[in-house]
């Protein structure tokens, strides 16, 4: 074996991979946009916690984004709603490449217009969505694929599924970065020495699930599991290239970090993240598990089905293709019915396509389509589904039927025959070869030092790599900064929510945060992630306000929340002043007790300077 045949299927992807992974980013988008989507008005309007002018100047010169272009919920829902078309056709396969650099486009505005929600997690899916750019994403089950001519089809069946490039070698190299460098970034003795990371790291209960309640104080099973992560982390991605028994050891490591992600989702709320991991370790599935599940569909692929359409009718020919490619009709021969004098017959006289089941028996109209799902390996439990409107669907049918001439022009003007899918060419992968150097200077330029816990220590020597500084303009232009850093060097021992007291013209006071007219309460809420905050991206935004290095945003949260309350509750007896208090819970080392801590870190006025009215009114009614 050569040199090339060994190393080719390490660094290949299978083109199934690669669709698997475009419906993933654009499920993934849909989800992130719907999350949003609740709080549309508070994240990317004027009108919110963060308005355009404190976004740009948290930025730089090279941080851009269409949402700055104005200040209205109205082009922030215009532009979500694009975004969620440009996901759309990413999950159906529809003119990929430019669903997928209009979906890079509108992400990387989303996070420059609303930078303090981001984690870890909408780094990975951007830079998935980025090195997507280089790859044949819609060569398989896609519109794009079905609206290949038929003359042309048997040359893309031909193509082969295992696919190499500059651009495989880049998104497989990405996907194992956030392991490995996260690796070398948990360089505290909680990981590798005490083994404590996973018990503080469940401790933080504005992250922690109630399952992970149940179990994070069994030091007998979170000692061994956190070395594990951190040996998985480091080894995981090395023994994922191993070209010596590619295919179990590659298997045995996929089933271990999506494992470990898993437990991320049943233990930890940290959102999108786990599943944008998933989606980027199917990327590593071998072409002979693929393999295998096609030939186990295959008597199931649709044999012995034939579809007849009429020859007249681009649209109707197109519709067969797209049928057959999206339920996985393989062997299904679609042909044109006049060619069979008695189903040609048929045709005319019912005025539709038929479509004749292995056993021979015909079928017309809307039964016919239900035959058609019934015969998918994937989507036969959609015929009975499919079939139950019987009636109603020979009305659409026959709707379609007669209107065929105006939806041809819609398909041939939106689905026009192709050639074949288009593959990335020279001037592409040699791009992506320029930015797979430059994102490896990125991730070895974040780690502030290579030497490991077991290596020996040279008089306190740093190995660490400078990023050229010429460079980090095309760096931040296009949001190429990763540092995998979560729970790095080591998790955060204290966690905390806000208490907002208030007083009201009339001298009243209420609880701001909660929107709620009585005393506010200091202590700890059962559920402090369930109670405080809406979803996690409430959680990430109101953890930086409360820290020092966002004291900036403070007033835009405070003015926020005059507005929020004044509205809901109107002006006759309108909020003038509160208090923002951060109790911050450090969290005790196994077998000894937590602290509180409280501190105010922010004093707001509504109206104008009435004094400190807030904490008298605290000691008076007792909460203090």
């Amino acid at each position: 074996m050569t040199l090339t045949e060994r190393w080719s299927p390490v660094f290949s992807i299978d083109l199934r991979s690669l669709a698997a992974l475009r419906i993933a980013l654009g499920v993934i988008i849909l989800a992130d946009l719907w999350i949003r989507g609740s709080d549309l008005s508070v994240w990317l309007s004027d009108d919110g916690v963060f308005p355009r002018v404190a976004a740009i100047d948290w930025g730089n010169d090279y941080r851009w984004s269409l949402y700055f272009l104005s200040g209205s919920w109205v082009w922030a829902l215009f532009l979500n709603l694009i975004a969620a078309l440009a996901a759309l056709a990413l999950i159906l396969g529809y003119r990929t490449q430019i669903a997928t650099i209009v979906s890079l486009i509108l992400l990387v505005s989303l996070h420059n217009r609303a930078s303090l929600l981001l984690q870890g997690g909408d780094n990975l899916l951007l830079l998935l969505i980025f090195w997507s750019l280089f790859l044949p994403l819609g060569a398989r089950f896609s519109l794009d694929a079905a609206r290949v001519h038929p003359d042309h089809q048997q040359r893309l069946a031909e193509q082969p599924n295992q696919f190499l490039s500059v651009g495989t070698v880049a998104i497989l190299l990405q996907a194992m970065a956030v392991y490995f460098f996260s690796a070398f970034l948990k360089s505290g003795s909680e990981w590798f020495e005490d083994g404590t990371a996973i018990y503080y790291a469940l401790h933080l209960d504005e992250l922690a699930t109630d399952f992970a309640v149940l179990w994070r104080d069994m030091h007998w099973l979170t000692v061994p599991l956190t070395r594990y992560v951190w040996w998985l982390e480091l080894l995981g991605p090395i023994l994922m290239f191993s070209p010596v028994l590619r295919v179990p050891v590659r298997l045995l490591i996929m089933a271990a970090f999506i494992s470990m992600e898993i437990g991320f989702i049943f233990n930890l709320h940290i959102g999108l993240f786990p599943y944008i991991s998933i989606a980027s370790i199917l990327l590593f599935m071998p072409s002979e598990v693929w393999n295998r599940l096609a030939e186990r569909f295959d008597s199931r692929a649709g044999v012995g089905l034939l579809i007849y359409y009429d020859q007249d009718c681009t649209f109707c020919l197109k519709m067969c293709w797209i049928l057959k490619t999206f339920l996985g009709l393989k062997h299904t021969r679609i042909e044109p019915a006049q060619s069979v004098p008695e189903v040609g017959e048929i045709l005319e006289r019912e005025f539709s396509w038929v479509v004749v089941d292995p056993a021979g028996e015909s079928h017309i109209k809307w039964q016919a389509m239900t035959t058609v799902f019934s015969a998918s390996p994937w989507f036969f439990w959609l015929g009975k589904v499919v079939g139950w409107p019987d009636r109603l669907g020979d009305r659409i049918y026959d709707s379609v039927a007669t209107h065929r001439g105006a939806w041809g022009r819609w398909f041939a003007l939106l689905l026009p025959w192709t050639n074949g899918v288009r593959f990335p060419g020279r001037l592409s992968q040699t791009m992506a070869g320029l930015f797979l150097i430059f994102v490896l200077v990125i991730n070895l330029a974040s780690v502030p030092s290579w030497r490991l816990f077991f290596m020996p220590d040279a008089e306190g020597e740093r190995w660490q790599l400078q990023f050229p500084q010429i460079m980090q303009p095309l760096k931040w232009a296009l949001r190429l900064d990763q540092k995998w850093s979560m729970f790095a060097p080591y998790p955060t021992r204290s966690d905390g929510w806000l208490v907002v007291p208030g007083i009201l013209a009339s001298g009243k006071l209420v609880d701001v945060y909660h929107e709620i007219d009585q005393i506010p309460s200091f202590d700890k809420p059962d559920s402090l992630h369930n109670v405080m905050f809406e979803n996690y991206r409430w959680r990430k935004y109101l953890s930086r306000v409360g820290s020092r290095r966002y004291l900036d945003f403070r007033k835009h949260y405070g003015s926020f929340l005059c507005r929020r309350w004044n509205q809901a509750n109107g002006l006759d007896d309108r909020l003038t002043d509160f208090n923002i208090y951060r109790l911050t819970e450090k969290s005790a080392a196994p077998g000894q007790s937590a602290s509180v801590k409280r501190t105010r870190i922010w004093r707001h006025w509504c109206v104008e300077d009435v004094g400190d009215l807030v904490e008298p009114a605290l000691k008076a009614a007792g909460a203090w």
